[in-house]
């Protein structure tokens, strides 16, 4: 049997990634061996040449938490981002007792420039420009604003590992940057973030600071390598079973109902509050993970871009709206756009293809938006696109003739 469609259930893992966490997990005395997250740290900024130092942290929110920190982000400072974005971002704004100012997007699902214009003041500390999907915000207008104002631009490149704007790297135009090693991120170790810093004083802030966080515990360790391990195994019975109620969903809710794996966003986020996982240090065990993933990073943007274009040419008179054809998009997820996108996801998982909903609303997963300080109104294009977008697969083990399925699976659901 062969692992279904599915977006966002360990997309990146490859079966040596499985025999690395399988060692790894039997392996304990290198769990929190600090020396492999040294490696990791020093091949991820030598990518960016040799002006860039990286820290290393146990998630993307951490990462993102420990720069508003260093920038000095305090009580009643407000902090702008984008709407259609992760709970992880405002939640590391808020955390801080700072104020999310929400800012709408424009057809590159980024941020919007004229939005970001209107809206900032004299409260506005930070600004936080997220590359969706992998797809590069129009950073020339943004940072001329930016400077303008003297306000400091925090690179959200969670989904944007290896882009390009300008011919230039996503993660070394704004001030500083972070990345994700989620378990649907660019590439993977779980759970896992790095930080991206130029500015010597800043990395030296940021350095003392995090070298005096804790691990997470054995137990969060062994869960996290416990997932790639069993979404191999789950993954070949997801959609085998009556109805809704097949193996493969069984055994995951099990496994994470009774805390054998984790979830990739916890209960507490979901209402505002912080976890005490974050932030972390990043485990050694999750260092070998993410840089056996680092060096297939060029092998798997480029399968992306591929797959990319399969859904260009073969969409494009299919009556669903496309994205912009920019240039150094990575395309970590393909979003398509439809006024019936949830009919669409439903059909397409009927029929044993999971599809993905970044993003359902604007901001992703919470119990209510008043949690996140979100006003209904105040960013109006995102609140059109939301749930109206659907992801199509560019994962790396996605066959192109797998991609030409997903084309006709959802040609078929529009009709």
């Amino acid at each position: 049997m062969k692992r279904p469609i599915a977006i966002s259930l360990s997309p990146n893992t490859e079966k040596d990634d499985v025999i690395l966490a399988i060692k790894l997990f039997f392996s304990p005395i290198r769990w929190f061996n600090f020396r492999e997250t040294e490696k990791l740290e020093i091949e991820f900024a030598a990518r960016f040449g040799n002006k860039y130092q990286a820290l290393a942290v146990n998630s993307g929110r951490s990462a993102l938490y420990l720069i508003l920190s260093a920038l000095g982000i305090k009580d009643f400072d407000e902090v702008a981002i984008q709407a259609l974005t992760c709970v992880a971002v405002p939640n590391s704004v808020l955390w801080l007792k700072a104020k999310p100012l929400y800012i709408d997007v424009d057809d590159t699902f980024n941020l919007s420039p004229k939005d970001l214009s209107e809206k900032i003041g004299e409260k506005t500390k930070a600004i936080i420009v997220q590359h969706t999907f992998g797809v590069a915000a129009e950073m020339h207008s943004i940072l001329k604003i930016a400077r303008k104002r003297k306000i400091p631009i925090i690179e959200d490149c969670a989904l944007a590992l290896g882009g390009k704007y300008d011919n230039k790297l996503l993660g070394t135009l704004g001030d500083i940057s972070f990345f994700s090693f989620g378990r649907d991120k660019v590439i993977s170790s779980v759970f896992g973030g790095m930080i991206l810093c130029k500015d010597q004083k800043l990395y030296e802030k940021l350095l003392d600071v995090r070298d005096n966080l804790d691990y997470p515990g054995p137990r969060w360790v062994m869960q996290q390598l416990l997932h790639p391990v069993l979404l191999s195994l789950i993954l070949p019975f997801y959609n085998i079973g009556l109805g809704k109620v097949t193996f493969g969903k069984l055994m995951l809710f099990l496994l994470q109902k009774f805390g054998i794996l984790s979830k990739a966003v916890y209960w507490e986020e979901e209402l505002g509050q912080k976890p005490k996982v974050f932030p972390a240090k990043l485990p050694g065990a999750f260092s070998i993970l993410a840089l056996n993933q680092l060096h297939k990073l060029d092998r798997f943007n480029l399968h992306r871009k591929e797959i990319a274009n399969i859904y260009f040419q073969k969409l494009k008179s299919s009556g669903i709206k496309l994205p912009n054809k920019n240039k150094g998009s990575i395309w970590v997820r393909f979003p398509v756009v439809h006024e019936n996108a949830k009919n669409i996801f439903n059909c397409a998982k009927r029929k044993g293809v999971l599809l993905g909903d970044w993003y359902k609303d604007v901001v992703v997963p919470v119990k209510n938006l008043s949690v996140v300080n979100y006003e209904r109104g105040s960013c109006p294009n995102a609140q059109m696109l939301a749930g109206k977008i659907i992801n199509l697969p560019t994962y790396p083990s996605l066959s192109k003739r797998q991609a030409l399925e997903v084309v006709q699976l959802l040609k078929s659901c529009l009709n």
